[in-house]
């Protein structure tokens, strides 16, 4: 597969370009993403779906723009897709032809039900893992399904209604919330029963806008979108509000101004489609059907699955900063050891190891960021980085854990900040300590087996050579409660 690949994704509201570098076979990182509100379907769903000329001029010189980006990062694939807009119109070849033709750009057109599989491979890759679930995607023309079940995309269905469609069929006609919700209802209808879900993951504009104003209202600790998680029944009376606004009413809501042209129509959508599937949990994705499509290339010959215990943000990172993966397995090694003789102290049940170790391969990483910059930037670009498959705890603890890896003293405002999200203070102090420890003796980066005892008053560390640097570093180290720390010299070390 080509080192970095350009994904076009035609909506009938936008049209977007993201470029993805491919860092080894299975993990990758966004480099660029450009969005454009081209509307190519405006005006097109009272006339039969047929495209404006307006509208096709418009995504025209868009994509030539698009292709242009593309060109100035040497990307060597481009994979384009259209969806609802392109595939409803009855004119759609004039416009393929000449983008063909005049840009040597061959546009896929994608029926829905493709649509909904690539929502839904994206949320089954990138989100925290899940048992089961329904995606839903509300895109301008057309709203897509996936029912997701043990790690199976197990069916999919699309429903010719979207934010665009209805905006130009009913709130554009002063048909407001009433006639609306009664048309998507009827459409609803078309809904097997084994697509009600408990959990609902929302995909698309309208969910993400909605997502954004709930955690506004939280005063949510975090500023991260994918992965954001509420119980349904506590916002229902929210988007139903947000439906049957007037547009005036709007600013009312802390919702961006950008949205206002389709955020009552996609709120409309999405509140019935949830009273019909009986949603309890809705779990916001970022990654849809760019992202589903870029995944099919890369994961065509695993099942489309990522290897089991395969973390692609965490071997991403690891990729770019060129960290030789033995030593990143001997940092996760000697963490593991210390953590097995101290848990008991402050994590009797082993809640928190997953989150520990993964910090653990990362901490070379951190010290190379702060050689020459500060922990807080290094701390917000590891909670930006983090962005696939873990929870906003997960990613959040793991940041928090290798901010303070080197002198293992927790700050207590920042904690303050993000505790709603964070174990106990004392817990994260054990937690810090031990990343702490691991740093001190990996400084070296000599791989040597260790040998680690703890009776509550003294931490052993027994080593086949000095381990001198780590000794200097541990003195600086605090430590959650009052016990000795001894590194030494023993040629005797138990290899297990």
């Amino acid at each position: 597969m080509a080192k970095r690949t350009t994904i076009i994704d035609i909506g009938s509201n936008s049209m977007t370009l993201v470029i993805y570098e491919k860092t080894s076979r299975f993990a990758f990182h966004l480099i660029e993403k450009v969005r454009s509100s081209v509307r190519i379907g405006e005006n097109a769903y009272e006339h039969g779906g047929a495209l404006t000329e307006e509208a096709m001029e418009r995504a025209f010189y868009t994509l030539e723009d698009f292709m242009q980006v593309s060109r100035s990062y040497k990307s060597r694939k481009v994979l384009c897709v259209a969806t609802s807009a392109l595939r409803d119109a009855p004119n759609r070849s004039d416009f393929l032809s000449r983008v063909r033709r005049e840009l040597g750009l061959n546009i896929k057109v994608i029926d829905g039900k493709k649509e909904a599989w690539f929502g839904a491979l994206a949320a089954l890759n990138l989100l925290p893992a899940f048992k089961e679930a329904t995606t839903i995607d509300i895109g301008g023309g057309s709203t897509e399904l996936a029912k997701i079940v043990d790690g199976k995309i197990v069916d999919t269905i699309s429903l010719n209604v979207g934010t665009v469609r209805l905006k130009e069929l009913f709130f554009d006609k002063k048909r407001g919330f009433k006639e609306a919700r009664k048309f998507v209802e009827a459409l609803t209808d078309e809904l097997p029963e084994h697509f009600q879900s408990d959990l609902v993951i929302g995909i698309g504009g309208t969910i993400r806008a909605l997502s954004k104003a709930i955690m506004r209202s939280q005063n949510y600790p975090l500023d991260t979108l994918h992965a954001f998680s509420y119980d349904y029944d506590d916002y229902a009376k929210f988007i139903k509000k947000v439906a049957k606004a007037s547009v005036l009413d709007l600013k009312e809501f802390p919702i961006s101004s950008s949205r206002y042209d389709t955020i009552r129509e996609g709120s409309t959508i999405f509140y019935t489609l949830n009273k019909k599937l009986g949603t309890q949990q809705v779990l916001t994705s970022k990654a849809g059907v760019r992202e589903g499509v870029y995944l099919q290339d890369v994961l065509r010959n695993s099942n489309y699955t990522f290897p089991h215990n395969f973390n692609v943000s965490i071997k991403s990172l690891m990729d770019r900063f060129s960290l030789l993966p033995r030593h990143c397995s001997y940092a996760r090694h000697i963490c593991k050891e210390i953590y097995d003789v101290t848990h008991d102290a402050f994590d009797q049940k082993r809640v928190y190891e997953k989150e520990l170790l993964m910090a653990a391969k990362l901490i070379l990483i951190f010290n190379r960021l702060n050689i020459y910059s500060n922990s807080d930037y290094s701390f917000f670009f590891l909670l930006e980085n983090l962005n696939f498959t873990l929870s906003h705890r997960e990613k959040l603890l793991i940041a928090i854990l290798l901010r303070y890896s080197q002198k293992g003293k927790v700050d207590n405002g920042i904690y303050k900040t993000y505790a709603a999200l964070l174990p106990d203070l004392e817990t994260v102090r054990w937690l810090t300590f031990l990343m702490s420890a691991t740093e001190a003796i990996i400084r070296s980066k000599a791989i040597v087996p260790v040998e680690v005892t703890f009776n509550g008053k003294v931490l052993r560390i027994k080593s086949e050579k000095e381990l001198f640097l780590a000794k200097e570093a541990i003195r600086k180290v605090k430590k959650p409660e009052p016990f000795a720390v001894i590194l030494e010299k023993s040629p005797q070390i138990n290899r297990g």
